[in-house]
């Protein structure tokens, strides 16, 4: 298994987990056909999914950057929609900073990417609200959006996080900084793991988040090989910019 990256700092905790949603009743307008077919199942709830407390990086150079055990697994709703299941998603937290790692499995072609062209890059996407509100359709300046490339060809192939931005967003208090996240990509024989901390000072407000217990959460797996895999629902509906369309982790002390 190759591994290449960037390494930093250390900190710490580590509880457990459990799921919850809330049904979110959904009417069909007056007179439209019938839309079973058409609304996704994920969407019929208000999932908010658990993320146990979690080291910080580890400072080697190499092996794994993040270790998170296996009740740090994302429960994948989009899994209920029909959608390509070919990644796993892990995340944890402490006070000093956010780490997910994304598995995918399936390739038969090389990981590739450029960010320069995020677009049409092999990528994760990754939007975070550290003040969920819920009903709020409009990205204020607790909303970030990063473009995490397991590979990028401007960078000799090492990985690459980039800072995208969001249509529409309020405001912005601070423009975060990839080169303060700590991110490392394993290469597989049929796909790859791309591990990625961000630290608390790299998202504006999320230093007060162990008081309000939550974020806003969004992820797109983004594949030229094997398409897209939203962690929820998807490009058919406003995710890119509207944050009440996110989910909402728990953060578990």
């Amino acid at each position: 298994m190759k591994t290449i990256g960037r390494s930093a700092p250390n900190t710490g905790t580590l509880p457990v987990a459990g799921l919850q949603s809330d049904a979110r009743p959904f009417r069909p307008l007056e007179n439209e056909p019938n839309m079973d077919h058409v609304v996704p199942p994920s969407l019929l709830f208000d999932f908010r999914l658990p993320v146990p407390g979690c080291d910080g990086p580890s400072k080697k150079a190499s092996g794994r950057l993040l270790n998170l055990p296996d009740d740090c697994r994302l429960f994948v709703p989009s899994a209920m929609n029909d959608q390509p299941s070919f990644a796993s998603f892990k995340a944890g937290w402490n006070a000093d900073g956010f780490g997910i790692a994304v598995n995918v499995a399936g390739k038969t072609k090389p990981t590739a990417g450029s960010a320069h062209d995020t677009k049409h890059s092999d990528a994760i996407l990754l939007w975070i609200d550290t003040r969920p509100a819920g009903n709020v359709h409009r990205a204020t300046e607790y909303c970030h959006h990063f473009a995490c490339l397991p590979v990028d060809e401007e960078s000799d192939d090492a990985p690459a996080v980039v800072v995208m931005p969001i249509a529409q967003q309020r405001a912005q208090r601070i423009e975060s900084n990839p080169k303060k996240m700590v991110y490392r990509t394993h290469q597989k024989k049929d796909g790859y793991e791309f591990e990625v901390w961000i630290p608390a000072s790299q998202l504006y407000g999320f230093r007060d988040v162990s008081e309000l217990g939550r974020i806003g959460f969004s992820c797109v797996l983004q594949d030229s090989e094997l398409g897209d895999q939203p962690l929820s629902i998807g490009e058919d509906f406003p995710t890119a910019y509207d944050p009440s369309t996110w989910l909402q982790l728990e953060l578990l002390t």
